[in-house]
C-alpha cells in the first residue's frame, strides 16, 4: 500500500487550479542498504519535504511522498516507484496535470535493448539498488530511462500532462565535490562502462503522438554532476539539500505566476548567484519537452513575452534571436514581473550569437539604426532579466507588385487585391514595400486569388501562400510571410557566409524518399492522406532514400528525414526550422553530445502538396519551403538554445508535418536581418553557431502525375 500524505498550508492554498486536478509523486532517495556499494545522501529527504510545502502552498493537495526518513512516507525502492507513477496512470484524465520529482543517484549502465546511441542507459537509482554485480555491467534494481520514459508515457496516453523533475546525476564525467559541503548524487557505473568523450545525448522527452504534454527539467546536463549542498555549514542533516531542487522549491514557494521557461529561467539564475556556498556554478540544468510556454498549473496566460538572462552587464540574447545593434530592452528583476513594469531600460551593443552588452539609456530613448541613445550611467543593480520593447527598423521585406500568373502583366493599380496588398503592407510594426527587381516575396493574380511564395506558379499553376479577398483580412498573412522572410534572412546570412575552415560539427543529413506517381490517388478523390501516403510507401523500395539535392522537386507523400551526427567531442544544441509553403515555420529541436551515430532531428516530413476535403487543414499546399538547420555549442551555466516555443508563427502544423505545434510567439513580430555571423565568437575566429541552409519545391500532385520529378 503506497503512502499519499495530503500537504498543505492552513493559513493560505494558493490561486485556485484552472487544471481538473493537479497532483504530484515526489520521491527522495537517501539511504541505502549497507553494503550496497552506493554512498548514502543526506538531501534527498529534505528536497522532497521542502517541495511538498511549496506545492501546498500552491494548492496542490494530492501529493504522494516516497522518502527514507520522512514521517508517514514509504521506503522508495524500485517497486514502490514504479506501482507509484502505475497508480497515476490509473487516476488521472485529460487536462489533469501530473508533476513527478526524483531525487538521488543516478548513474549509467549497460544499454540492453540497443536504443541509446552510445550503447548505455541513465538510471535512477532506489533504495534497494546496490552496485554489485559490476561483472554483469548492471545495477541490481535500478530504473532505466526507458521505463521512466514508459510510466510517464502511460500517464500521458490517458491526456494527462506531465512535469517530470529529475535531481540526479546522468554521466560518469566531470570533478567531483568542490568542498566539504558539496557532494556529487552519482554513482560510478560497473565495471565495463566507459565514460562519454563529453556526454551520450539524452532522449526526447516523451513518446510522440500521446495527447498529453509533458516537460522535463534535468538538475545537471550528461557531462555534468548534480549536487547537494551544506547550506547551514554546519553538517548538519537537515541542512543538506539539492542544489536544483532547493532553488526550484523557493520559486515555487514564493507565489508567483510563471510559465515554465519563466520558471525555469529564474532557477538557473538563482543557482549562478555566487552568494550560493561550494560552487552553485559546477552544474547547468536542462530543459525539454512540448510545454515550456505553458503556464505553471495554469494559473497564468502563458503568451507573455519573452525574456532574457541578464548578467555581467550583458543580456543573454544575440544575433541567433534576432537581436540588433540598438535593440531597446526594459529590465526587470524578476523573470515572471509584469510585462512592462521595468526597473530600467537599455540597449544592445556589441552582439555576438547568443549574447550583447547591454547599456542604460532614458526612457526617452528611441531605437535608431545606427544612432544608438545617450548612455546614462550603470544598469540597475537588480535587474537579472530583459524584455524587448523595440527594434530598430533596418530590414525591408520586399514584396514583388503584383501581376497575372497566366500572362506576366501587372495587376492595375486600383484592383481591389492590389489596393488590399497596399493597405496590409501599410504596417508600422513592420518595415514592407514593394519592389519589381529584388524582392523576397513575388505575388500573382489567378483571376480569384492572391498567391505568395519566392515563386508562384510552376508550369501555369499557383503554388504558394493563397489569400483571396473577402474570406479573412489580409494583413495577418502579410505578417507571417514577414516574419517568416526575417528569419530567412538572419539563418540564411549565416549560413551564406559558411567557410571550409570552420564547417559545422554536427553534420546534418538530410533524405528524401520518394514514392512513384503512379502509387499516388487520382486528382480529385476525397481520399484520407494517410490512407493513400501509407499505401503509397508500402509500395515503395526499401532502399528508395537519397540525399535531397539543392532544389529537389518533392511531391504528395515523399517522406522528408533530417539527422544530425556529431563529429568532434562536446555538447551542441541543434535545431531544425522548418519554413513551409504557407510560410508557417516549424521548430524542432535535439541536443547532440555523442559521436558515435546520428541522432533524428524532428519527426519525418510527409509532403502533402495535395491534401483538399476534410483530412487536413492545410489543404493545398505546393510551393517553395526552405529548412536551416542551427548548430550552437552547448554554453555552461546557460539555458540551451532550444527554439521550440520561440519562432513558429502558426496556431499548428499540418496533420501531415511531423514538426510540433506551439502556441505564436510574438519574438518574431519585430525579428529583423542580422548581420553575417561568421568569427569573433570562438577561439581564434571560430564561430559557436553554424547554420545549414536546405531547400525544395512541393510540386502540385497534377504535375507529379503527369511524370516522375527529379529529387
Amino acid at each position: 500500500m503506497l503512502a499519499r500524505i495530503t500537504l498543505c498550508l492552513a493559513v493560505w492554498l494558493g490561486p485556485a487550479l484552472a487544471r481538473a486536478e493537479v497532483s504530484a509523486l515526489l520521491v527522495g532517495v537517501g539511504d541505502y542498504a549497507e553494503g550496497s556499494g552506493i554512498d548514502d545522501l543526506k538531501g534527498p529527504p529534505n528536497d522532497v519535504r521542502l517541495l511538498g510545502e511549496a506545492l501546498a502552498s500552491r494548492g496542490v493537495r494530492d501529493i504522494t511522498v516516497l522518502a527514507d526518513h520522512t514521517e508517514g512516507a514509504a521506503r522508495p525502492t524500485r517497486a514502490a516507484i514504479l506501482a507509484a507513477l502505475s497508480e497515476r496512470a490509473g487516476h488521472v484524465g485529460p487536462g489533469d496535470l501530473v508533476y513527478v520529482h526524483l531525487s538521488g543517484h543516478g548513474s549509467r549502465q549497460k544499454d540492453l535493448n540497443g536504443d541509446e546511441t552510445d550503447g548505455q542507459d541513465e538510471v535512477f537509482l532506489p533504495a534497494d539498488a546496490t552496485n554489485r554485480a559490476r561483472e554483469t555491467g548492471l545495477f541490481v534494481n535500478a530504473i532505466t530511462d526507458d521505463e521512466i520514459g514508459a510510466a510517464l508515457d502511460a500517464i500521458r496516453a490517458t491526456g494527462a500532462d506531465v512535469w517530470l523533475v529529475m535531481d540526479s546525476c546522468n554521466s560518469g564525467t566531470g570533478l567531483r565535490a568542490g568542498s566539504s559541503g558539496l557532494v556529487a548524487r552519482y554513482v560510478d557505473p560497473p565495471t565495463g562502462i566507459a565514460p562519454p568523450m563529453r556526454g551520450e545525448g539524452r532522449d526526447e522527452a516523451g513518446g510522440a503522438g500521446l495527447p498529453g504534454g509533458i516537460v522535463a527539467f534535468y538538475a545537471a546536463q550528461s557531462t555534468e554532476r548534480a549536487h547537494e549542498l551544506d547550506f547551514g555549514g554546519t553538517g548538519a542533516t537537515q541542512d543538506w539539500y539539492g542544489l536544483f531542487s532547493s532553488q526550484l522549491a523557493a520559486r515555487l514557494a514564493d507565489g508567483g505566476d510563471w510559465t515554465f521557461r519563466q520558471l525555469f529561467q529564474a532557477v538557473l539564475a538563482d543557482m549562478n548567484d555566487r552568494s550560493i556556498p561550494g560552487g552553485a556554478r559546477l552544474q547547468t540544468p536542462l530543459w525539454e519537452g512540448d510545454l515550456i510556454d505553458r503556464p505553471l498549473f495554469g494559473a497564468a496566460d502563458g503568451a507573455s513575452a519573452r525574456r532574457f538572462p541578464v548578467e555581467r552587464g550583458r543580456i543573454g540574447a544575440g544575433q541567433i534571436h534576432g537581436m540588433l545593434d540598438g535593440t531597446l530592452v526594459g529590465l526587470l528583476a524578476e523573470a515572471n514581473g509584469p510585462a512592462g513594469d521595468w526597473i530600467g531600460r537599455a540597449q544592445l551593443s556589441d552582439l555576438g550569437a547568443r549574447d550583447a552588452r547591454l547599456t542604460a539609456v532614458s526612457a526617452a530613448c528611441r531605437p535608431e539604426a545606427d544612432a544608438p541613445c545617450p548612455a546614462t550611467g550603470q544598469l540597475p543593480a537588480d535587474a537579472r532579466f530583459a524584455e524587448v520593447i523595440a527594434r530598430p527598423v533596418d530590414l525591408a521585406v520586399v514584396f514583388a507588385p503584383p501581376v497575372e500568373i497566366a500572362t506576366g502583366a501587372p495587376l492595375a493599380a486600383d484592383h481591389t487585391a492590389h489596393v488590399a496588398l497596399l493597405q496590409a503592407l501599410d504596417t508600422p510594426e513592420l518595415s514592407l514595400r514593394l519592389d519589381a527587381k529584388d524582392y523576397d516575396v513575388a505575388v500573382g493574380w489567378d483571376g480569384a486569388s492572391l498567391w505568395f511564395g519566392p515563386r508562384v506558379a510552376i508550369e501555369g499553376q499557383p503554388i504558394g501562400l493563397r489569400w483571396t479577398p473577402g474570406e479573412a483580412p489580409l494583413a495577418p498573412l502579410i505578417a507571417r510571410i514577414a516574419r517568416a522572410e526575417t528569419m530567412a534572412h538572419a539563418f540564411g546570412a549565416i549560413a551564406d557566409a559558411g567557410s571550409i575552415m570552420f564547417r559545422t560539427p554536427v553534420p546534418v543529413a538530410a533524405r528524401v524518399a520518394p514514392v512513384a506517381s503512379s502509387d499516388l490517388a487520382p486528382l480529385g478523390t476525397n481520399v484520407d492522406p494517410t490512407e493513400e501516403c501509407l499505401a503509397a510507401v508500402a509500395r515503395r523500395a526499401p532502399d528508395a532514400a537519397r540525399p535531397l539535392t539543392p532544389r529537389a522537386e518533392l511531391k504528395q507523400c515523399d517522406t522528408l528525414s533530417v539527422a544530425a551526427q556529431g563529429t568532434i567531442a562536446g555538447a551542441y544544441d541543434v535545431n531544425r526550422i522548418h519554413i513551409d509553403a504557407h510560410y508557417c515555420v516549424h521548430a524542432d529541436y535535439a541536443r547532440v553530445e555523442d559521436t558515435a551515430a546520428a541522432v533524428a532531428l524532428g519527426q519525418d516530413v510527409w509532403i502533402c502538396s495535395d491534401c483538399a476535403g476534410n483530412y487536413s487543414p492545410a489543404g493545398y499546399s505546393a510551393g517553395e519551403e526552405r529548412m536551416f538547420i542551427v548548430v550552437g555549442e552547448a554554453a555552461e551555466n546557460a539555458a540551451p538554445l532550444n527554439l521550440t516555443g520561440l519562432v513558429e508563427t502558426c496556431d499548428g502544423a499540418p496533420l501531415t508535418r511531423g514538426a510540433r505545434a506551439a502556441a505564436v510567439d510574438d519574438f518574431l513580430t519585430r525579428l529583423t536581418r542580422t548581420r553575417s555571423l561568421r568569427g569573433g565568437t570562438g577561439f581564434g575566429g571560430a564561430p559557436d553557431i553554424w547554420v545549414e541552409a536546405f531547400d525544395w519545391t512541393v510540386v502540385p500532385k497534377a504535375i507529379a502525375l503527369a511524370g516522375e520529378q527529379r529529387n
